[in-house]
């Protein structure tokens, strides 16, 4: 088999052929000889398709100059012809349903009525031929590992319900999702299928029930497993399977977590079921964990969207891509020159545009500077109503406030997630809000109607999360819905934007090329990072310093060693903290050898006595950081050597945590301004991450360490201190979640502190009443507001723990506004 990309590259350099994929790709008029020139190549490269099945992007390659031609002309004969022979039965019926043909026949209408056989009845949708015929064989096949890999919105959500339902007997199923952000969207999902069964969303939610659908994120999972005796999952469905293959980052170990809980839950239920989701795997054996692991695949080849590539250059070149065609000797067609990459937004602007860009601080960057070049919204209804809202339950100068004016707004990772999730939904409802600037979190929540992308940088990307990044503009679901004719759709707008100013550095100038022709493949190698996995090559491992090489060698080293460790049985107290500390994740915040850390902590449990009448926090101190601070690798958690930080969680987690959003972030405000004043320069100093930081500040590695945090001093404008209280509210619900409860939970299991303390820090409160529902996801202050105001007596959790609320509850709901109905919504429909 010849490579395809070569005979692309051959064929490219007949002037006839490459004139008239110029003209195709950008959008030029052609003649009637080109137009037939255009169709004849598309049959070409299909009927070598159909001679050789590898030519895979010569069938890819063939769709694309027939959708190109007939949604650009209009002439929809061609796509018909070549959908409803190929399988990609949405658009045939998009085209009959809406007399797109000049003509039709009787046999026109026998197809339209055997494309009833590939319709989605409880979704309400049309399914490919290769999707249906994948789905149905997926669905019955009784092998307990398969995996179903297919495109960004090719029916994930269809196959874990269609997958449950067909189940002979009621299980305990566990659907695992890679981040909180996505445990209510999933819940959600479930919850509106009526399966019928109890529903979890916290491990600590279990009673000993023989059938359930928990949804968890891998550490809960985790957890039940080993806090509950004789409990195992009968099915585990892993969604977002790819990313097992991960590498440990820093203090995130979760694709480690995941290889040990699917290997734990066989350890303890050798015919367990486990299914495998994923857009973005090439190769299923890349994921298998054990020896003689059988995973049968199911994959979708085809994709019936094909991306149009723009790249707007530094010099204000801007380049129409084809990316059957890019390499390194041809690098696109020339279509204009605009001096201003704002005025080129703008002027490629669709309904609905998602500009993105990688970092936090830039997402907000370039919301204000784009801002100063768009004109004000005329329907400012909805919109007032929307800033009326967040001054009231955030803050006035809440940067967003501003931006909204212009049908912008903007999101990331470290905002709040009820800001975050309340401002999604805005944008995905309301028509006057057209721009949304955002990074990655955009990958985690609900799925928005973008119909436009312009990407203004591509760190950490690669590849597989670019073309998962472009899969979210223009998702079937929008394109097919309702059954109008929104084929143009099916050719998505990608706009890759070269900046000085939000990606470029001192070292290194904006050029997106390089990436963009990593699209020339549809198939992109899974890169196996996780250790535990059984394709992991740990000799891959290269680094020009032979010191730093085998360092990084060693690493992996002692995470596969642990996990042997924690596959054998402790013998005493000593192996069985050491296990605790692994399992935790407690060791990933140090930088010195598991027994030596085990050791120290044994040493300070065997002298209890001497420090266990005092409060929580500190016991924290004086267990994991007093006269240990120079092996601690964590900046965060190393903070809590500081007396005023300690207090300062104390405060939050037992008093802060009650209040509203607005009144903690004014609370947060004035500490700032107190502590902006503050002669010592150590009082001022405040940790906001590597994503907010600008300076470096702390006894070991100063001053050579991270820039992580922000003498308060330096922030000059109010409304600026204002807006970091905000990002800081939410590094401190993180901090205290993945950090902070490691070690309160650890003082519980070790019987270090009483039941009520440790209810008290975890979920707010002692009340077992307001437990069940701060376990179901509702924040403590939630909670607190629906005690003042007398309502938790109107709702309560039903045998399969959905939220039920009566009549009094409804009533109440209408008197909040659309914010705070919002904040309760999300639990209850």
């Amino acid at each position: 088999m010849q490579n395809p990309n070569r005979q692309f590259t051959a064929a490219f350099k007949n002037n006839n052929f490459r004139n008239v994929i110029e003209k195709l790709t950008s959008d030029k008029i052609l003649d009637t000889n080109e137009k037939s020139y255009v169709l004849a190549c598309a049959l070409l490269f299909l009927k070598e398709y159909e001679n050789d099945k590898r030519y895979k992007s010569f069938a890819d390659f063939a769709y694309f100059l027939i959708l190109k031609y007939s949604v650009f002309y209009k002439d929809y004969k061609p796509l018909y012809d070549f959908s409803t022979n190929f399988g990609f039965y949405p658009i045939t019926k998009i085209i009959l349903e809406n007399n797109l043909l000049e003509t039709t026949g009787i046999n026109d209408e026998l197809i339209q009525i055997g494309l009833d056989n590939f319709q989605n009845i409880d979704e309400k949708y049309y399914e490919t031929l290769e999707q249906n015929k994948n789905k149905n064989l997926f669905l019955e096949d009784q092998t307990n590992e398969k995996s179903y890999l297919a495109p960004t919105s090719f029916g994930k959500s269809s196959i874990i319900i269609d997958y449950i339902k067909r189940l002979e007997n009621k299980e305990r199923i566990a659907i695992i999702v890679p981040t909180k952000s996505l445990l209510m969207q999933t819940y959600k999902m479930i919850k509106g299928a009526n399966l019928n069964y109890k529903l979890l969303f916290h491990d600590e939610m279990y009673e000993k029930e023989k059938s359930f659908i928990a949804i968890f994120t891998q550490e809960r999972a985790l957890r039940l497993l080993k806090k509950q005796k004789k409990i195992f999952y009968d099915v585990l469905i892993i969604d977002e399977a790819h990313k097992i293959l991960e590498s440990v980052k820093d203090k995130s170990n979760r694709s480690v977590l995941l290889s040990r809980l699917i290997s734990l839950n066989k350890n303890l239920n050798s015919n367990h079921k486990v299914i495998y989701l994923s857009p973005l795997i090439e190769d299923v054996e890349n994921i298998k964990i054990y020896e003689n692991q059988n995973i049968k695949n199911y994959r979708i080849n085809f994709n019936i969207k094909e991306p149009e590539l723009f790249e707007y250059k530094l010099n204000g070149d801007v380049i129409k891509h084809n990316r059957f065609f890019i390499n390194n000797n041809f690098e696109g067609f020339l279509t204009d020159n605009i001096t201003n990459y704002f005025k080129y937004l703008i002027s490629n602007s669709g309904e609905k545009n998602f500009i993105y860009h990688a970092r936090p601080i830039k997402v907000e960057e370039i919301a204000k500077d784009f801002c100063k070049n768009l004109e004000k919204t005329t329907d400012l209804v909805n919109i007032k109503i929307i800033i009326d809202i967040l001054k009231k339950e955030v803050h006035k100068d809440f940067y967003v406030i501003d931006y909204l004016e212009y049908g912008l707004l903007y999101i990331h990772g470290q905002m709040p997630d009820l800001i975050k999730e309340y401002l999604e939904k805005k944008y995905k409802e309301l028509d006057e809000i057209k721009y949304l600037v955002a990074n990655s979190v955009i990958l985690e929540g609900i799925n928005m109607p973008i119909d436009t992308l312009f990407i203004f940088n591509t760190y950490g990307l690669g590849g597989k999360g670019l073309t998962n990044l472009i899969g979210r503009v223009n998702r079937l679901n929008e394109i097919f819905k309702d059954n109008k004719d929104k084929l143009y759709k099916l050719l998505p707008k990608i706009h890759f934007i070269n900046t000085k100013e939000y990606n470029s550095t001192e070292n290194k100038i904006s050029n997106m090329l390089p990436i963009i022709k990593s699209l020339r493949s549809s198939v992109f190698k899974d890169e196996v990072k996780n250790p535990l996995l059984l394709n992991y090559d740990i000799e891959s491992i290269k680094n020009k310093d032979s010191n730093e090489q085998e360092r990084l060698r060693e690493s992996k080293r002692k995470i596969q060693e642990q996990e042997r460790f924690l596959n054998t049985i402790p013998e005493n107290k000593f192996e069985k903290l050491k296990q605790y500390l692994i399992e935790s994740g407690i060791i990933n915040l140090y930088k010195c050898e598991i027994d030596e850390l085990t050791k120290m902590i044994l040493l300070k449990l065997d002298l209890k006595n001497q420090w266990e009448d005092i409060e929580i926090l500190e016991k924290i101190y004086s267990i994991f950081i007093e006269d240990n601070l120079d092996i601690i690798s964590d900046n965060e958690f190393k903070r809590f050597e500081y007396k005023e930080t300690r207090n300062h969680y104390k405060f939050y987690i037992t008093v802060n945590q009650k209040r509203s959003l607005k009144e903690n972030i004014e609370d947060l405000l004035r500490y700032f301004i107190e502590k902006a004043k503050s002669p010592i320069k150590k009082e001022r100093m405040f940790y906001f991450g590597t994503a907010y930081g600008r300076e470096v500040y702390d006894q070991i590695n100063s001053p050579k360490g991270s820039k992580v945090y922000i003498d308060l001093r330096t922030v000059e404008k109010e409304n600026e201190l204002i807006n970091l209280a905000i990002v800081k509210l939410k590094m401190e619900d993180n901090f205290i979640s993945f950090t902070l409860n490691k070690f309160i939970v650890f003082l519980y299991d070790y019987d270090l502190i009483s039941e009520d303390i440790y209810n008290l820090y975890v979920y707010g409160t002692t009340e077992k009443n307001k437990i069940k529902f701060t376990k179901f996801g509702m924040n403590v202050s939630l909670v607190s507001k629906l005690d003042l105001d007398n309502q938790l007596k109107n709702i309560e959790l039903d045998k399969n723990n959905n939220i039920k609320v009566n009549l009094l509850f409804k009533e109440y709901l209408k008197s909040l506004n659309d914010f705070q109905r919002f904040e309760i919504e999300r639990f209850i429909n």
